[in-house]
């Protein structure tokens, strides 16, 4: 059987992303786990106090399962970890994240979201990066109006700077970074 491909916005928004060994990434709405594989391939192990270094989420049992499939060894060694839970519902505990991620997650570009930057909030460390990328190929300017909404969210929050938007050839996204404000404040 074929090793299912990552497709090359999901390469794109990992690269940005630039994960490392020993980080610990928040993987949101995983889908087929595409994006699971490639973070793997930077950060391939536990962290170390023994946690896993990637937790996949999504809030649909399908999408855990063609995860926990796609990754099934990962998952076995106890380097990953995936959960079925919306963003707004994730349990701080499950953090402190160094990078959370997502690629073409519809809530940040239908609502302000700012239940599921709360999350965020609680979950990244300081200083952590966040990245919310979209992508479809390339198609000048398709994801402005994304991007627009996407920023002016994480602007209305005291949680998020930030720090540049992403116009390439496989995707788009906003990178910001957590700010030193309380999660509870805001």
């Amino acid at each position: 059987m074929a090793m299912p491909t990552v497709p090359d916005r999901v390469r794109w928004a990992v690269g940005v992303l630039d994960p490392r060994p020993g980080e610990r990434v928040l993987d949101i709405g995983s889908g087929t786990g595409a994006s699971v594989d490639a973070v793997l391939e930077a950060v391939w192990a536990t962290d170390a106090a023994g946690r896993p270094c990637i937790i996949a989420i999504d809030r649909s049992a399908d999408a855990v399962s063609r995860i926990e499939a796609r990754v099934r060894r990962a998952v076995d060694s106890g380097d990953i970890r995936v959960l079925r839970t919306a963003l707004a519902d994730l349990d701080p505990a499950h953090g402190p994240f160094d990078a959370a991620f997502c690629v073409n997650v519809n809530v940040f570009w239908t609502s302000a979201a700012v239940p599921e930057l709360r999350a965020l909030a609680h979950a990244l460390r300081p200083g952590g990066r966040l990245l919310v990328a979209y992508g479809i190929g390339p198609v000048p300017l398709a994801d402005a109006g994304h991007l627009d909404g996407v920023t002016a969210a994480m602007r209305a929050t005291p949680w998020f700077a930030v720090r540049d938007r992403l116009e390439a050839e496989h995707g788009s996204g906003i990178l910001a970074e957590r700010t030193d404000v309380d999660a509870r404040d805001g």
